[in-house]
């Protein structure tokens, strides 16, 4: 019968909805009735019957023979949709636990493409809760304001370093102000750290841009690490007094090469000479070293 394919579909086997529904229909069977109406093999129909009275589908009235009638339809459907409940509660459970357990694994995913990178970055200033820091550049941030106001709007503290002109009202911001600033960097690296918890990492590229989401401590932490690097150097040199509100590529580099003597950093200790080097190469450094 094709309607005892839904007491199957309700954790019924199929022997179990054929005694069912022939006691449902007959009221009360000894084994013999039961295995004779319901067309289960005398073999197998008291094995099939002892397991429904266990579960209580049906109830033993012992005796020479023993008959057997059935739980009221009503009861057994209250009852099918109390464990089918209770087990969707403990299945919900389960799946949080182990989704929770996912997405503190340390895995690294690769972005290529620049519209994925803020298709993403967008996704986890939604996500935050607490705290953004990002290391940005006027292009991306462009693409970014809407999601980071919204984050301000919800409470989230903000704070953004760049070396460009980045205005945004209600989060804390360190720039440099740097005019021309495509005169300085032979990249455009962005760091966006969420929560303390994750981090998008990566260089845009004009041809392509390769952009890293992470959860991996070790890596969120040297992404902190260096956002909270920079802005040490941007406030010892506000401090000093180096810059002004406005500056040139040059103005900067000048700088550098002066912090570079005062504090005895050379070519093999600093990134800033990544910069510098390319400076040289490209003849804008008026203040080169030999």
């Amino acid at each position: 019968m094709d309607d005892l394919l839904y007491l199957e579909k309700l954790g019924f086997s199929t022997n179990e909805a054929k005694i069912y529904t022939t006691l449902l229909k007959h009221k009360m069977l000894n084994g013999y009735e039961i295995s004779k109406y319901s067309g289960v093999i005398r073999a197998s129909v008291y094995d099939v019957l002892n397991r429904m009275v266990n579960r209580g589908t049906i109830f033993k009235i012992d005796g020479e023979p023993a008959y057997y009638r059935p739980l009221e339809y009503e009861k057994l459907i209250e009852q099918i949709k109390r464990e089918t409940e209770a087990n969707l509660e403990k299945a919900q459970a389960l799946f949080q636990s182990i989704s929770s357990e996912e997405m503190q694994e340390d895995y690294v995913l690769n972005i290529v493409g620049f519209e994925k990178f803020i298709a993403k970055a967008k996704e986890l200033i939604d996500s935050a809760t607490q705290e953004i820091s990002l290391s940005v550049w006027q292009k991306e941030f462009s693409f970014l304001h809407d999601s980071l106001n919204r984050a301000i709007g919800r409470g989230v503290k903000v704070y953004l370093f760049s070396f460009e002109q980045i205005p945004l009202q209600g989060a804390t911001v360190f720039s440099y102000r740097i005019c021309d600033i495509d005169n300085l960097f032979p990249y455009r690296r962005t760091a966006l750290i969420i929560d303390n918890q994750q981090a998008l990492i990566g260089e845009s590229h004009i041809d392509r841009g390769i952009f890293t989401y992470t959860r991996n401590r070790s890596i969120v932490s040297l992404a902190t690490d260096e956002m909270v690097l920079n802005i040490f150097w941007y406030r010892y040199i506000e401090k000093k007094a180096l810059l002004g509100q406005k500056n040139t590529s040059k103005e900067f580099l000048s700088v550098m090469d002066r912090l570079a003597d005062e504090l005895g950093i050379d070519a093999n200790m600093t990134k800033n000479m990544q910069v510098f080097n390319y400076q040289r190469e490209r003849g804008d450094h008026n203040g080169d070293k030999t």
